[in-house]
């Protein structure tokens, strides 16, 4: 049996909930759906829990609510919220098909909400990943949940919240990564070494006229098995670090660095855009092609992108072909293998290109930005400008950071 289904229990206040948003928040999605049950308080004192879908803006109002306080500590249960509310949320999972569905939390009060429930198991049966918290109490309900041969459920303590974050996040990623929405590492290098092998010498050359940034630290986000970094590394003198979420994908670009002889100046590096494990100040130009579509929280993983840009380094972010004739060849040959390829590009191309980069990028101080968008490329080029900050040293790059800390 094939575990997709992932629950965390544990007694109240032990940091579930917290733990669920750090999980959701370092994972490499761009479609979540489900909901979660918030806190209502009247003058200090709770007095009511509500239903909110994760992909709309908090709305309180009474239809949403799912228990009352009634008198001082008397609870009244809505399953009517659950059975109303709660399925449609549920359905327009099972409809949309997300990367993930959140679940947050699952108790008692639906206890007599029975199309709800029902629903929840129909999710559960379907292919989608789920990420929920169980109430560790002991209904029919929850017990049935805990009896399903294809969940893992944590119970988080005080004492081992800080290291589950790991554990769960591998397989979680494991999970989300098996899923359709995601090729295989070996099925996307070869993709890449068969098809777009020709884009990515054209992409490295036109970054270095671009910056005229041609040594010091590169860093690219979303690297996958290491193409464009290897491209960049062959025709300049920078030292390149390949960071990926997949640990098969790295596993593969070193594989690749050691064909193009290039060990010891191309590194692999395993972390997540939102949380980069890089000292402020100390890359000198930051690429990423392909992988801005994928970053669920665009605005944390560029305020990341800028902390560890150095003075006046460079960023260049977004994705291409190079140029119309290569990418009238790819998309050729890639809609012969995959029937669905143009759809999907033109989707990609459109969310990309209807991004606020203003809004994005706000905040960010002494900001220089271009934007390229011809008929093969759309790039996001940012310059950082010179500030008084202390230098970092390349061979301290690292130093201190935890690449599995991932907190978004």
């Amino acid at each position: 049996m094939v575990v997709k289904n992932f629950f965390l229990t544990g007694d109240l206040h032990v940091g579930k909930t917290t733990l669920l948003k750090q999980l959701v928040n370092s994972l490499p999605l761009s479609q979540v759906a489900g909901f979660r049950t918030s806190r209502y308080y009247q003058e200090k004192k709770l007095t009511g829990f509500y239903l909110e879908d994760i992909r709309q803006p908090a709305e309180i109002s009474e239809d949403r609510f799912i228990g009352r306080c009634i008198g001082d500590d008397y609870w009244v249960s809505l399953p009517a919220t659950f059975d109303a509310y709660g399925v449609k949320i549920l359905e327009e999972c099972l409809r949309d098909q997300p990367e993930l569905v959140i679940m947050d939390e699952l108790g008692f009060f639906e206890n007599d909400a029975h199309r709800f429930q029902e629903k929840v198991w129909a999710v559960l049966d379907s292919p989608l990943p789920v990420l929920g918290v169980l109430k560790n109490k002991k209904t029919a309900f929850l017990d049935r949940i805990r009896a399903r041969d294809d969940i893992l459920l944590f119970e988080i303590t005080p004492a081992n919240r800080n290291i589950m974050f790991g554990i769960i996040f591998n397989k979680l990623l494991a999970a989300v990564t098996a899923s359709s929405h995601y090729p295989s590492a070996e099925s996307y290098d070869r993709t890449a070494r068969e098809v777009f092998a020709p884009v990515y010498p054209v992409i490295a050359a036109q970054i270095k006229d671009k910056t005229k940034i041609t040594s010091g630290i590169c860093l690219d986000v979303g690297a996958g098995t290491g193409y464009l970094g290897i491209a960049l590394a062959q025709i300049t003198d920078l030292t390149v670090y390949l960071l990926d979420y997949s640990r098969d994908m790295l596993a593969i670009a070193a594989r690749n660095i050691a064909e193009a002889g290039l060990g010891g100046r191309v590194n692999t590096l395993w972390g997540n855009v939102c949380d980069l494990p890089l000292k402020d100040n100390s890359v000198d130009l930051v690429i990423s092609r392909g992988a801005l579509y994928h970053w669920r929280n665009k605005k944390r993983a560029f305020q990341e992108i800028y902390r560890v840009l150095a003075p006046e380094g460079i960023a260049y972010i977004g994705g291409g072909f190079g140029s119309v004739e290569l990418k009238q060849k790819i998309d050729a040959l890639m809609q012969a293998r995959d029937s669905n390829w143009n759809h999907d590009l033109q989707h990609r191309i459109r969310s990309t290109a209807a991004l606020d980069f203003t809004e994005l990028l706000s905040g960010l101080e002494g900001l220089q930005t271009e934007l390229i968008n011809d008929p093969a490329n759309m790039w996001l080029i940012m310059r950082k400008e010179l500030q008084q900050l202390p230098a970092v040293s390349n061979d301290s790059l690292t130093a201190g950071a935890t690449c599995g800390r991932q907190t978004e």
